[in-house]
């Protein structure tokens, strides 16, 4: 997707560019909507660090867990904030995802 030229309202809507979709092969996707940590969390992820409250313990600058190859961001991190830090979090944590699989990449050339 790209966006648009503004509407009337000077909103830009997001334009589909042709031939741009492609499959990503995942193990896990974790679609989190909420404000507090989930207790499954803990008890199903092993090697991942959490704090007395129940929250993923992660790198402010990098999204990167206790746990290799696995991110986090937002809420259950930092608890209840703005959606702004969420996804300035999430900004981060993509980037530093891009990097955990370009070098994980190379590795296997």
């Amino acid at each position: 997707m790209e966006l648009g030229e503004p509407d009337a309202s000077g909103r830009r809507r997001p334009v589909e560019i042709p031939d741009s979709e492609f499959d990503l092969a995942v193990d896990t996707v974790v679609i989190a909507i909420g404000q507090g940590p989930n207790p499954l969390v803990q008890s199903t992820t092993k090697g991942l660090d959490t704090n007395k409250r129940g929250n993923i313990i992660a790198d402010s600058e990098t999204g990167a867990t206790s746990k290799p190859g696995v991110f986090a961001g937002g809420d259950i991190v930092t608890g209840a904030a703005t959606v702004i830090l969420a996804m300035g979090a999430g900004k981060k944590a993509a980037a530093a995802i891009d990097q955990y699989l370009m070098a994980k990449r190379a590795e296997t050339k």
